[in-house]
């Protein structure tokens, strides 16, 4: 019987290939006269593939690339304007099939889709082609990466919200099990950033579609830290709002307390840095840079935990990072006035602090939080955690990941609200790891190692059952060439530099609580 489907699983792959084309049936009855599959076209198949449709869904292009660079021959398909929309996705189909399937999530409010061409070069490590994998990503519905132009679309808005995940996912298996033959055995999702939101959503609204989900960057309450951003924003322009230079400051004296020589502060949580240091007129304070009475409680707000009025906890507050940066406090308003702009449809959230009109300018967490949060529920933008709980009771896999120095999603609100869906899983929380990524600022960048390869040991958990411990961080320069290396050590575990050896190499540090 086996010696049957697989017969009939060549002849599928060979039909689409060659138009007419008709098998020789010897061979199809026993294991022990089963004829050599003929050698698969690929180039036929990719070409013959276009303009077909799956799940209601045409292709628009294919392309066949050539193997070059370590990566094998293989086709891109394209949907552009998907089902008459502004959802464009794309599947990438290796010569060396492994019987995989990753999908990447975006970035932002997306705009293009995130190649993977483009995703091997910012995550060397991963390389799924080379590894076999068959590759799927889309624009989220969102050709511009405008979030106005989500408010005058509701298919876009709801592609954007939520939608375009299973849509993308369910096509690209479509194309998959045409072009090889079969289906993925394994399915993975990775993200980070609204990659980050798209996979914590691909857990709760679609768990059967996906073995393993890997997700960073993002902190699985997008009405907090919406709040938090909007709690900052409010103050832009304002004589109360440190300067880039001043925040890039202030994060440099706290390295300078906290930090190892390498300037990365290992153990976030144990930093006791006290910015009042920085005050001008303070002894020691940087004339240049020291912060004025107001600017200082700024700078301690954003580090403070936020709760509304009656005192019911909503944000942890951030780590220290570089909030001078371009994922800083400059950013705040653009991301969470679009996502208050998208909850509760209201174009006035869209606007600078300083815009006469501006919700931002406005914002009161008593008042803003329960109506933009609600808002996003409705819309299917943010979060069900007791729904990611119900994925890794399912026997699924969670990988999640959190520089430790982002200082645009905080770190240490993503952790506790990862610890709640670890708590609500109960037993089952045991299929989920935690990653705080020393140093690394909004996925990439910052002062720490920044790279990782999450993909290969999900894979060794999913498909071995191999759980993954401690990996490793590496930081390569513009050639390509490791620099420095550090523990990534899993949750409740930190980097301890063992007293020898060079601070720059993951050897002289072992993972231990604090």
């Amino acid at each position: 019987m086996k010696s049957w489907i697989e017969c009939n699983a060549r002849r599928l792959v060979v039909a689409l290939a060659v138009e007419g084309c008709v098998l020789a049936l010897s061979g199809c009855g026993s294991s022990d006269n089963v004829a050599s599959p003929a050698p698969v076209d690929y180039a036929a198949l990719c070409t013959k593939i276009n303009g077909q449709q799956f799940n209601g869904i045409t292709v628009t292009a294919t392309s066949r690339i050539a193997a070059a660079g370590g990566n094998p021959g293989y086709c891109k398909v394209s949907a552009t304007g998907a089902a008459s929309t502004t959802l464009d996705i794309e599947v990438d189909l290796p010569d060396n099939w492994s019987k995989r399937l990753l999908q990447q999530g975006g970035g932002g409010f997306d705009g293009s889709i995130p190649t993977v061409e483009a995703t091997s070069a910012q995550f060397p490590l991963i390389k799924p082609l080379a590894r076999g994998i068959a590759y799927t990503a889309s624009n989220g519905g969102n050709r511009t990466g405008n979030p106005a132009d989500l408010l005058t679309n509701a298919t876009a808005q709801k592609d954007y919200a939520y939608a375009s995940t299973g849509i993308t996912v369910h096509f690209a298996k479509a194309v998959v099990a045409a072009f090889y033959g079969s289906a993925p055995k394994y399915t993975y999702f990775s993200g980070a950033s609204n990659g980050g939101r798209e996979a914590y959503l691909a857990a709760q609204n679609q768990p059967g579609d996906y073995d393993g989900i890997i997700a960073g960057d993002e902190s699985m309450n997008m009405g907090t830290q919406v709040a938090a951003m909007l709690n900052i924003a409010t103050l832009a322009g304002s004589a109360a709002m440190p300067s880039n230079a001043q925040w890039t400051a202030a994060y440099s004296a706290a390295v300078a307390q906290c930090g190892n020589a390498n300037g990365v502060i290992l153990n976030p949580a144990a930093c006791t840095f006290d910015p009042a240091t920085l005050q001008c007129g303070a002894s020691g304070a940087p004339a240049a840079t020291c912060l004025s009475p107001a600017q200082l409680q700024t700078v301690q707000r954003i580090v403070a935990p936020l709760s509304t009025s009656g005192g019911q906890l909503l944000f942890s507050g951030y780590n220290w990072a570089d909030f001078g940066s371009m994922f800083g406090v400059g950013s705040y308003g653009g991301l969470g006035g679009g996502f208050a702009a998208l909850g509760t449809g209201n174009a006035n959230w869209l606007l600078p602090a300083t815009v006469p009109g501006s919700l931002q300018a406005n914002f009161n967490v008593d008042t803003s939080y329960p109506v933009i949060a609600a808002g996003l529920q409705n819309v299917g933008a943010d979060h069900n955690l007791q729904a990611i709980a119900q994925y890794l009771m399912a026997g699924k896999k969670l990988i999640s990941f959190n520089g430790a120095a982002d200082p645009l999603i905080s770190p240490r609100d993503h952790l506790r609200n990862w610890q709640t869906v670890v708590q609500l899983a109960g037993s089952a929380g045991s299929n989920a790891r935690f990653y705080l990524e020393p140093g690394v600022g909004h996925v990439l960048g910052g002062n720490g190692p920044d790279q990782t390869d999450y993909l290969g040991a999900m894979i060794a958990w999913v498909e071995q059952g191999t759980a993954p411990g401690q990996l490793v961080l590496t930081k390569f320069d513009s050639n390509g060439n490791a620099t420095s290396s550090l523990p990534d050590c899993p949750y409740p575990t930190v980097p301890h530099y063992s007293g020898s050896g060079s601070v720059s190499a993951a050897a002289s540090y072992t993972c231990a609580t604090s």
